[in-house]
């Protein structure tokens, strides 16, 4: 088949116009660019630049609502109210990934609100992966290095937080003390590389049985803690039997022939009265109690017990 081609003269190219310039053009008054460039310049925490971006930008397109999502650094962030329709971008600085933004509305998102958001996400882009950058350096503080738990630091900073929410709303708050049985014999028969291999995997098997609101604390050696919020005693057992299930079946391989693994767990809801030390020694009282009658079980604090049959 012949190809044809098509000569088009000067004169005709002046007429033709260009893809780019087909499309719409931003129309955003300069005066909101730079007072939206100035207030995002005021924080590091990305939770607070992403609520201040929504609110700047009203002007120019509105939003409903907003998720941002990194995987990387464990964020799925929702902002405001999601919408039936939805604009999503991938956002990155120099090659460097800071994450998915998704803008959600009620009614369609027309080309040329579009064209004024892709223009203003250019302002959000560099503060947004100083707070990335932020959020990273953090999560190294407050993570243990081996299992990537949260670290005492972290959870003395997450109860404190939480205790005064519950406090404060009148919401139910639960604790496990969790401890692996005969973990001394795993390091001693097995090595301290297969003891770091099983910590590691207990702690995945933990964080895939919790909800994404728990989180999962390395409290000491081959103990940890999971703070629950918004869990009562029937809510917190039922998590706490799952993940003593799940890591029942779990297998380790290793040179020895495959290892399995038990967990002993204490349960405790926060009381009115307590303050951190009263509900950890709690936990720590019924995990005592688990240890001791027969390990491979869930044993809830006697106070916790006796309130709920009350």
């Amino acid at each position: 088949m012949a190809t044809q081609y098509s000569n088009i003269s000067e004169a005709q190219e002046e007429k033709l116009t260009s893809f780019s310039q087909l499309a719409p053009k931003p129309q955003i008054k300069s005066e909101t660019l730079i007072r939206l460039s100035t207030f995002l310049q005021t924080t590091l925490d990305y939770q607070t630049l992403l609520s201040i971006f929504q609110r700047e930008i009203a002007s120019a397109v509105l939003v409903d609502g907003i998720v941002f999502e990194n995987a990387n650094l464990e964020i799925n962030f929702t902002l405001g109210q999601l919408g039936v329709h939805s604009s999503n971008y991938q956002l990155k600085a120099q090659g460097e990934f800071l994450g998915d933004i998704t803008f959600y509305r009620s009614t369609r998102f027309r080309e040329h609100e579009l064209a004024n958001l892709e223009a203003l996400l250019g302002t959000l882009v560099y503060p947004l992966r100083n707070a990335m950058r932020y959020k990273g350096a953090l999560n190294q503080a407050y993570r243990d290095p081996l299992t990537g738990a949260g670290n005492r630091i972290l959870l003395d900073d997450s109860l404190k937080r939480e205790m005064g929410l519950s406090k404060r709303f009148g919401y139910d708050l639960s604790i496990l003390m969790i401890d692996l049985d005969h973990f001394k014999s795993i390091n001693d028969g097995f090595g301290h590389v297969i003891g770091d291999d099983v910590l590691k995997a207990v702690v995945q098997q933990i964080k895939a049985c919790i909800r994404q609101t728990d989180i999962c604390f390395r409290y000491g050696g081959e103990e940890f803690i999971v703070l629950l919020n918004n869990a009562n005693i029937a809510n917190a057992r039922l998590i706490a039997e799952r993940i003593r299930m799940t890591v029942s079946e779990l297998c380790i391989e290793s040179d020895k022939g495959p290892l399995q693994v038990t967990l002993s767990t204490g349960l405790a809801m926060l009381k009115p009265d307590d303050d951190k030390q009263d509900l950890i020694h709690r936990a720590d009282k019924a995990l005592y109690q688990a240890k001791h009658t027969g390990r491979n079980k869930v044993c809830v604090c006697k106070e916790c017990h006796t309130a709920v049959l009350e």
